[in-house]
This record gives C-alpha cells, sequence and structure tokens, in this order.
C-alpha cells in the first residue's frame, strides 16, 4: 500500500477514540464504527458483568464467526455457479448437437422429395427421435417460463 492510499480516521468505539490507518473510505469506517458500538451495546446488555477485554473478545469471536458463515456462503456459490456453468455449456452443445441433427434431416427429407421416394423405417424413425427431442426441448422451455413467472408472481405477492 503506498502512502498516498492510506488514510487516517479517528473512530469512537466504546467511548474510546483510536486512530485507524487503512485504505477505505470514511463513510466505511463510520459504518464499521457504528456496527461495532451497535454490536458492543449488545453483548454488554447480555452480560452487564462482563469487562471491556471479554466485551472486545466477544466480538470479535462474533464477527470471525460471520466472515466464517460468509466464507461457507461464498464457497458454496462459487460451487453453484461452476456447476450451473457446466450443465450451461453441456446444453450449448446438445442444442449444436440437435440443430446438427436437424439439418441432415432436413437435408435427408429434401433428398427422399427430390428422388420422389417414400422414406425408409429407419429415416422415419430417425425423423420421429429428432421430433420428440425438439418437442422435449420445447416442454422444457415452457416449465422454465412457467417456473418464472410464478416466482416473480409470488415474489410480487410478498
Amino acid at each position: 500500500m503506498t502512502q498516498e492510499e492510506k488514510k487516517r480516521y479517528k473512530a469512537n468505539i466504546a467511548g474510546k477514540t483510536y486512530t485507524i490507518i487503512g485504505k477505505e473510505s470514511h463513510f466505511h469506517m463510520d459504518m464499521v464504527s457504528d456496527l461495532a458500538n451497535e454490536q458492543i451495546e449488545m453483548i454488554k446488555q447480555q452480560g452487564p458483568t462482563l469487562t471491556t477485554e471479554q466485551v472486545a473478545v466477544l466480538l470479535a469471536i462474533n464477527t470471525i464467526s460471520n466472515q466464517v458463515k460468509q466464507q461457507e456462503i461464498i464457497v458454496s456459490l462459487k460451487e453453484e455457479r461452476d456447476y450451473l456453468e457446466k450443465e450451461l455449456e453441456k446444453m450449448f452443445e446438445l442444442e449444436e448437437r440437435l440443430e446438427r441433427i436437424a439439418e441432415r434431416e432436413k437435408e435427408a427429407r429434401k433428398k427422399i422429395i427430390s428422388e420422389n421416394r417414400e422414406l425408409t423405417e429407419e429415416e422415419a424413425l430417425n425423423q420421429i427421435e429428432v421430433q420428440k427431442v425438439l418437442n422435449e426441448q420445447v416442454k422444457e422451455k415452457i416449465k422454465k417460463n412457467n417456473s418464472q413467472k410464478k416466482e416473480q408472481v409470488f415474489t410480487n405477492n410478498n
């Protein structure tokens, strides 16, 4: 940290003035000081016989506990994001494969029409299979849209 980035901040915490040197804004430090004072008061109310040192230790323990909880949430959200990104990548790959299959089926239909012949059983089954996959995709999109609409209605009603 360079000298220009360092800022001096005078904080009044639990009735004592502390000079804090760091790079955070005064607004940020005001919020931190206010929260510290609120939590100190709450701890004092719950344990009126606690010493200043005991209150400070309990405040530090509570703060570290909250930090650990937040870090666990961050790790969990990152894992979920990574999983969803992989699932999305798989979905795009499957959609590309499906588009290629649909294009090949379209070309095969054109060829059959130009040759003026009937579909073989295998060609008919392939077309049916492609249509089933396309129908499933449409159903999934409809389900997703409906669940999003339900969430919006639920959120708006609360």
